[in-house]
């Protein structure tokens, strides 16, 4: 059966609305048109196959990323050259990630993901984007620890999808809710995949993806924590957004909300009026693209960056 025929048999099913037609990935040349006049920047998408869900326990077991052209308009054009490479984690790789990714011994014995070819693919990038970043950031820093920081942005936290509509954050939902499907848990094909879905638009606010992605990573973020709150606070600060962490500087566990800067005073006076009842000495942190999501990198507060906004913030504290 041709490919036209199948198309025209689509296309019926969808206007019978009885139907839902969910298409194969079929990697495109470029999203856009490049005659464009504003200045191209480069993005990779980067996914990381690993042994287990620990950087600490754990090992990689498999990079890839695909670079892609992009504007700060969130709009996306050619998609550029990839990076693939296997490692050897030097242990049996679990049979439930077999299972899950198709990696096998086999396949990464005596493989070793070179540094330098990492390092200088991605020399020209502007941002580095993966899906649920927190992990993928994590295995990256500790195999690759001498490469420099690069801002990252995350598909899965940096857009809004339950506020669009889309209520699953998972990789193979979201392309479910654009009408394509892939083959999953393979580095390469999960990165075209997120991607595609960088390049299409929002179903409620209708801003392109990446657009909505740019502004959230690349928003100076601010982490309060309310430490020694009331324990009869818990209710009312899990259902305003806060969640049970642990600082990975002081190595302490409290409830915490990452915020931006126009919600921070808001907030601050809830904690102070609400959960406090009075002037409040938390610690807080601040953190950019360039070490949100990291293990490794130096709370900014410490290095005098934003010293500004900090100062700011514990004057309101002390109201």
């Amino acid at each position: 059966m041709s490919d036209n025929l199948l198309e025209r048999i689509a296309e019926q099913l969808c206007q019978s609305g009885e139907y839902r037609i969910i298409k194969k990935y079929r990697k495109p040349e470029e999203y856009n048109t490049n005659n464009f006049t504003n200045k191209k920047l480069i993005g990779v998408f980067l996914d990381v196959e690993a042994t287990g869900l620990s950087c600490a326990t754990d090992k990689i077991l498999e990079l890839g990323m695909v670079k892609f052209e992009y504007t700060n308009d969130g709009r996306i054009f050619r998609l550029l050259d990839e990076f693939n490479s296997y490692q050897d984690p030097n242990v049996s790789i679990p049979e439930a990630i077999t299972k899950l990714t198709g990696i096998t011994d086999d396949m990464v014995k005596g493989h070793q993901i070179n540094v330098e070819e990492v390092d200088s693919y991605l020399n020209d990038v502007n941002i580095i984007i993966a899906h649920n970043a927190q992990f993928d950031r994590a295995f990256f820093e500790i195999t690759f620890p001498t490469i420099s920081p690069k801002p990252w942005g995350c598909s899965m936290y940096d857009i809004d999808w339950k506020n669009e509509g889309i209520s699953s954050h998972k990789l193979e939902y979201i392309a479910y809710k654009y009408n394509f499907f892939f083959e999953g848990h393979r580095a390469i094909t999960d990165c075209l995949a997120g991607i595609h879905i960088l390049a299409q638009e929002l179903p409620t606010s209708k801003q392109p993806v990446l657009k909505q992605l740019l502004e959230s990573a690349l928003a100076i973020r601010f982490r309060l924590w309310a430490i020694n709150a009331p324990y009869d606070a818990k209710d009312l600060l899990k259902a305003r957004g806060y969640r049970w962490n642990m600082s990975q500087n002081a190595k302490y566990r409290a409830w915490s909300i990452e915020l931006k800067e126009d919600q921070i005073e808001e907030e601050i006076n809830y904690l102070r009026s609400e959960i406090y009842n009075g002037a409040i000495n938390i610690p807080i942190e601040v953190f950019d693209a360039y070490n949100r999501f990291s293990n490794n990198c130096e709370n900014l507060q410490n290095t005098g960056k934003y010293q500004d906004k900090m100062e700011k913030i514990k004057m309101l504290c002390l109201k």
